[in-house]
């Protein structure tokens, strides 16, 4: 324990406060200081102080600390002396430093002392660049994480140690880096803002002292250690492997593991995919919640995989997903099955570090603490990685406009790259594949690899689509184009200016050390043209869209742009101006071509680090060109087949415009590409439409009679589990306003929250209503004592929001979008969902609106045909919140009347699990969740 700096006294401490800034006069009430010396831990202190200020509601309730509790404790000027024999010859240690020191300084100035000078580490800057992959620096967090005594939150006493435990954990786990990773941590730690420097200066200084071995799980290369990758072994065909015919046999793999449940409808669908793979035919399942359907598609998926030595695909929506399937299901395979499971994830090729675009960057002098922050986390996260994924990299936003300048973007082999391979990550991702039993990607990466000219998968692989209600959007996104002003900047800023040090001026060195004559001149006035057409272009844009939409009343909107919308005079003003962006560009991609062709003619007398940079500007001639070409299509040559609108926040217009296209009938392309040439399996909890695949397989390009198809129920007692009421008493959406609607809703929140102890999901289809009902809610101040969480308004992610809802005790979650699927809240934690309207997507969406059009001229209802169908899938969706488990118990609330007064309500009902249904008054709703829901425990 602290080996190697054990001459220097570290002083770690927290402070509890009344208020966030000393400024706004916030005072300490709570300080405590743990002393760290060579055996570790050798001294604490902690003592309340009078703040002579209020303790806020609020900040009693978070720390547990009271008036009465502080009244008669000393004043900080009592004690002062004392802390500042704490300070003296210490180095100062904090979780988020700056905020400890300057309330500290500032009392203590106060109190007539001199405020503290010396050294201090900041905990959280340590654990990002130590822990580089922990999802969370919190403190409460990091404790969980590695099991420190942490006692109670949010107090100082208690903060202060864990964060001593956390500090010592951490220099640990410097101490056992290679001392070529301190020495380039050390180089860089002079960007930082707190003292890391002199930690690191002080171990790498007792490092030098004896001789390093360097462990075998590391490689040191160039100057650069890295995680030891071990080699792939290949893998055969095995035809002695036979998947188990009986149910019990079936049965005798799943039991091993521990906590597994006997599911009929688990083994009904392990037959369905076992006769995909002996069959060959395009198979599409629905299996309902509960099913366990991961595992009955993966594990005779890995039987035909070993049977057949080529790997089988699966993919899912998104890469969260993605991971969660390896890490949760893969483990579990590994202990039902008689050999070891191979999975491997494949991702596009920018989720992959390019090591030599990294050690290029290492050599560049850095003043931005984010990319600093960022370098040093990653040489640590490069011991830890065999995959180099950025997606495990906990990263600052700065962090990832910084990982997009290394990851992997081209196909070029030059001498820097070359160096680098038997070491490059993208090339092992598909070394590691080749040679799995199970290959894991996402729709996304999936639709790229079909359009692929060397397609990874040979013909005829099986292919496992899971999440397939999603595939049709993923396809649309996937196969579109976008055209906006931000990306384009970005783009020719990479290039920069003949004197900003970056691709430019590098260009340009190489130029006037190579070549006898040099041309950045023309190449910097063209770049300025181009950057000063396409602001005037995206202008324009901008001012047609602002007028066109005038009337729209939320602020992010879509415009779509058909033929009649092109006929118009500000159309043609945004097509002149699109063919001067276009000459513009292309006179850009004119003269950065033949300064690139000039420095090739000299490639092989190019160092490494400058034959890098002659492909960065390859790379740039090729985006360019790219921008270029979408540029001319949608703008002068729209294929019929697509959709194109304009869309953007009109409070920002200049950095969200974008103009977008996608396939009207993306069917086709998924035949073509991906049906044509494998074996696909589709699967998910809802596919089907009033008892039919039909919606379905057309969306996906499939035929009447081109697949086989399943419908394995849920094994849930719905009958048991649930209920339905329908309220009688709120407005008719169609006959109503906006916040008269938003008003009862949440009046109806706000009397079933007591009653249901929160546990609430609500569900939107606008985020407008979503806003007007969480400030509704906000404003009567009835449920103070709830923690309301909404999407787009409480900060954090899906994944971020669905947490804090299942941490407090009473809480309710407002969603749209997202939430309507993909979040998981088994038990009481959830026991009442509220679906505020019916998911029907808006009529004037461009792409609903396009695909409408073509409905009409086959002949066809649009109506029926695709907005019914969409809707009720989606609703399926969210009603599949609730109940997660066969113990969950859970109340639907269906505000829409539409679903009991129209003609196709009844559909929406049909398409749910048998359940029973109630139309009733508030009165007696809130009555039914008191009686009907099991209390919290």
């Amino acid at each position: 324990m602290f080996a190697v700096i054990n001459d220097v006294r570290f002083t770690v401490a927290d402070f509890e406060t009344t208020g966030h800034s000393y400024a706004s006069g916030g005072r300490i009430m709570q300080a405590a200081f743990v002393r760290i010396e060579e055996a570790g831990i050798t001294d604490q202190y902690d003592t309340y102080l009078n703040p002579d200020a209020p303790i806020p509601p609020f900040i009693q309730e978070l720390t547990g600390i009271q008036e009465e509790t502080v009244r008669q404790a000393p004043f900080f000027k009592e004690e002062a002396g004392r802390f500042v024999d704490w300070l003296t010859d210490a180095v100062f240690v904090a979780h988020n430093v700056s905020f400890d020191l300057t309330f500290l300084n500032s009392e203590l100035v106060e109190a007539g002392e001199a405020p503290f000078d010396g050294r201090f580490i900041d905990t959280v800057e340590l654990s990002k660049i130590v822990l580089p992959v922990s999802e969370s620096y919190k403190l409460g967090d990091l404790s969980e994480q590695f099991e420190l005594n942490h006692g109670q939150k949010h107090r100082a006493d208690s903060d202060a140690y864990a964060t001593a435990e956390l500090f010592i954990h951490l220099v640990e786990r410097i101490e056992e880096l290679p001392l070529v990773t301190i020495e380039q941590l050390l180089k860089l730690s002079t960007g930082l803002k707190s003292d890391i420097h002199f930690l690191l200066s002080c171990i790498a200084a007792q490092k030098k002292k004896r001789i390093e071995i360097i462990p075998e799980k590391w490689t040191v290369y160039r100057g650069l250690a890295l995680r030891t990758k071990p080699v792939p072994q290949k893998r055969k065909a095995d035809e002695a492997v036979s998947f188990p015919k009986e149910a019990d046999e079936k049965w005798a793999l799943l039991s091993s593991v521990p906590g597994m449940d006997r599911r009929h409808g688990q083994m009904q669908m392990m037959e369905s995919v076992e006769r995909f793979f002996e069959e060959g035919r395009h198979t599409v399942i629905e299996a309902g919640t509960g099913t366990g359907k991961s595992l009955a598609y993966l594990i005779p998926s890995i039987y035909e995989s070993r049977k057949s030595g080529r790997p089988v695909v699966v993919s899912t929506y998104t890469v969260l997903l993605q991971h969660q399937l390896l890490d949760r299901e893969i483990a579990r395979l590994q202990m039902m099955l008689p050999f070891d499971v191979k999975a491997a994830v494949l991702k596009g090729k920018r989720h992959y570090l390019d090591l030599s675009r990294f050690v290029r960057s290492l050599r560049e002098k850095e003043k931005n603490y984010d990319r600093v922050l960022t370098k040093m986390q990653m040489l640590v996260w490069l011991l830890e990685t065999k995959t180099g994924d950025g997606d495990e990299l906990n990263l600052s936003s700065g962090g990832a406009l910084y990982w997009k300048e290394i990851c992997q973007a081209d196909q070029y082999m030059n001498k820097a790259k070359q160096a680098w391979k038997k070491h490059d990550f993208a090339l092992y991702a598909k070394e590691i594949a080749a040679n799995a039993d199970l290959i894991v990607t996402n729709h996304s990466f999936l639709i790229t690899e079909m359009k692929a000219e060397k397609p990874l998968l040979q013909p005829g692989s099986f292919i496992v689509i899971d999440e397939a209600h999603r595939f049709e959007k993923a396809a649309r996104e996937r196969l579109g184009q976008e055209l906006s002003l931000a990306h384009l900047k970005f783009l020719l800023g990479k290039m920069g200016s003949a004197d900003d040090r970056r691709l430019l001026y590098h260009l340009n060195r190489i130029e006037s050390k190579r070549l006898a004559a040099n041309s950045f001149l023309d190449i910097a006035g063209v770049l300025q043209k181009a950057m000063t057409e396409s602001e005037e272009w995206f202008g324009a844009v901008s001012a047609f869209f602002e007028q066109q939409t005038a009337r729209m009343n939320q602020s992010k909107r879509q415009l779509a742009i058909t033929e009649d919308k092109r006929q118009t005079a500000g159309w043609q003003q945004i097509e002149y101006g699109a063919e001067r962006l276009y000459h513009a560009m292309a006179a850009v991609i004119q003269e950065a071509e033949a300064k690139v062709r000039q420095l090739e003619e000299v490639r092989k007398q190019l160092s490494g680090r400058d034959e890098l940079f002659v492909d960065d500007a390859l790379l740039f001639v090729e985006r360019c060109r790219a921008w270029n070409e979408q540029l001319f299509t949608i703008v002068f040559r729209p294929d019929e087949e697509e959709v194109v609108w304009v869309e953007g926040d009109v409070r920002s217009l200049s950095n969200t415009i974008s103009i977008r296209t996608q396939p009207v009938q993306p069917g086709v392309l998924i035949r073509s590409f991906l049906l044509e040439r494998y074996q696909v399996l589709f699967t998910s909890a809802t596919l089907t439409v009033e008892h039919s695949f039909s919606f379905f397989a057309a969306e996906m390009g499939l035929g009447t009679g081109d697949y086989d198809a399943y419908v394995i129920k849920s094994p849930f007692d719905y009958q048991n589990q649930c209920r339905v009421v329908i309220p009688n008493d709120v407005p008719d959406i169609k006959e109503t306003d906006a916040e008269t609607y938003a008003q009862a809703v949440a009046d109806y929140i706000i009397a079933a929250a007591e009653a249901a102890d929160g546990r609430m999901l609500v569900l939107f289809t606008s985020f407008d209503i979503l806003k007007k009902t969480h400030d509704f809610i906000r404003e009567t101040e009835l449920l103070a004592e709830y923690a309301i969480i909404a999407q787009g308004i409480t900060n954090g992610s899906v994944a971020r929001l669905a947490k804090n809802f299942r941490q407090y005790d009473k809480a309710i979650l407002l969603g749209t979008g997202a939430l309507w699927e993909g979040i998981d809240i088994p038990g009481e934690d959830l026991s009442v969902l509220f679906i505020v309207r019916l998911p029907f997507a808006p009529p004037d969406d461009p792409f609903v609106a396009a695909k409408n059009r073509q409905l009409k001229e086959a002949g066809k209802n649009p109506f029926s045909a695709y907005s019914l169908p969409q809707a009720i899938i989606r609703f399926r969706q969210g009603f599949g919140r609730l109940i997660r488990t066969q113990t969950d118990r859970g109340i639907v609330v269906l505000f829409d009347r539409r679903v009991s007064t129209s003609r196709y309500g009844k559909a929406f009902l049909e398409s749910i699990p048998d359940v029973p249904v109630k139309e009733t008054d508030i009165g007696e709703t809130v009555d039914l969740i008191e009686k009907w829901l099991p209390r919290k425990k």
